[in-house]
Formats: C-alpha cells, sequence, structure tokens
C-alpha cells in the first residue's frame, strides 16, 4: 500500500480563521493556528459529529449511509467480523519492514497503519512500545497499553480520515477494504501544525485528534 505524500515544512506568520458548523466537539481555527478546522479535541472525540464529506465516504466504504461518528463507524466495522470485534489477525501486518511497528514481548510487528500498533495493545492486554514516522519522517514514538498512551513529542497528533471519492464496495466489504481505503490517512505528526498542513495537500478528509491517551478507537475495535 503506498502512503500518500505530505510535507512537514516550517509554518510562515500567515494566519487563517475558518469557520465550521461540523458539530460542536469539532474545534475551529483560531487565530495563529494553520488551517483546515477539523480538528477533535474531546474528552469523548468518538461521540463528536464528523463533517459531512468524511461522514459520507466513510459510509459509502461499508457499503452504509453516511456515519455520523468515529464510533457508528466502528460499530459497522466490527459487524464486518460478525460483530466479534477486530483479532489481531485482522491488523494491517506488513510482509517487510516499515516505518509503523511495535514491540512487544521481545517481538517486533510491522504494520501498514501505525495506529495497529496501538491496537495491539489493547488486543493482547499487553504494552507495546510503538514507533512511527509522520509523512515527512519525524519520528514519533508511544508506550501504548490497553488504557493509556504516552507519547513522545508530549504534542503529537495523529489523523482519521478517507478518500473524498471512495467508491461503495463492488459486493460485501471487508476488514481489507477498510483497512486499504483508511490505512494510508492515520498518520502520526510531531505537532498539530504539522498535521494542518498536511491535511491542506492530501486529496482526503480528514480530522485531526491529540495522540496522547488516544486509545479510543483501539478499545472500541476490540470490543
Amino acid at each position: 500500500m503506498t502512503n500518500p505524500d505530505g510535507a512537514d515544512v516550517e509554518a510562515d506568520d500567515t494566519t487563517r480563521t475558518n469557520a465550521c458548523g461540523c458539530g460542536s466537539g469539532i474545534e475551529p481555527d483560531g487565530v495563529g493556528d494553520a488551517g483546515t478546522g477539523r480538528w477533535l479535541d474531546t474528552e469523548e472525540p468518538l461521540e463528536v459529529p464528523l463533517p459531512a464529506d468524511l461522514g459520507a465516504p466513510l459510509g459509502r466504504l461499508i457499503g452504509e449511509p453516511p456515519v455520523e461518528t468515529i464510533a457508528e463507524w466502528l460499530a459497522a466495522v466490527r459487524r464486518l467480523t460478525d460483530g466479534g470485534g477486530i483479532g489481531i489477525e485482522h491488523l494491517c501486518h506488513a510482509d517487510g519492514e516499515t516505518p509503523h511497528r511495535g514491540r512487544m514481548d521481545g517481538e517486533t510487528y510491522y504494520f501498514q497503519c501505525f495506529y495497529d500498533a496501538v491496537a495491539l495493545a489493547a488486543l493482547a492486554d499487553e504494552p507495546v512500545e510503538v514507533r512511527t514516522e509522520s509523512p515527512a519522517g519525524a519520528e514519533i514514538k508511544a508506550h501504548a497499553t490497553a488504557e493509556e498512551l504516552r507519547v513522545t513529542p508530549d504534542g503529537a497528533v495523529f489523523s482519521f480520515g478517507v478518500e473524498r471519492d471512495t467508491a461503495p464496495p463492488d459486493g460485501d466489504p471487508t476488514v481489507a477494504d477498510v483497512y486499504d481505503a483508511v490505512c494510508p490517512y492515520v498518520r502520526a505528526f510531531p505537532d498539530r501544525a504539522a498535521y494542518e498542513r498536511w491535511a491542506e495537500e492530501v486529496s482526503a478528509a480528514t480530522v485531526g485528534l491529540p495522540l496522547a491517551g488516544a486509545t479510543d478507537i483501539a478499545a472500541a475495535l476490540a470490543e
């Protein structure tokens, strides 16, 4: 799978303020912030209404109507496994080395998507040392358990998204279909500004979230 390219460049002094009516938990940009206006920074990010241009293709990806929240989408993904939750075998394992890896019990697991290393901790109920890179090559590390995620650097964030023009599945959707579409847009960044710059360059609809403590998605997948 080819990850989309992006560039973490130095921010200039330009400031932008975008209005956002996507939902009370999606924070509009403030003065001094780079700009997409798609920032989920609440205590319950899985329940925040998603922008329409993200909810619609997420629904199409699994052959369903537009989804309102990440929680609703995760519930639909779990139904692809007969409601039994995602298992370690469903993770997007890589055949060779990748920048996205998790180390558990002395063994290193390589993934197509960095968040799978976080999910590994929840699925195995064991601590995992996570190492990944931003699209521009910045290193992000984390210590993941089923309950928490401690990250370096402290301000690291991650993205969640999918191509805006995602087509409905040809037949019954599979977990592999979901990973192929979403993995390229689940990326880690050293800070919010790096995410915002990347989000403006890619052809996908995305939202950004703080990475520290972000085990919600992994826990929901493992339910």
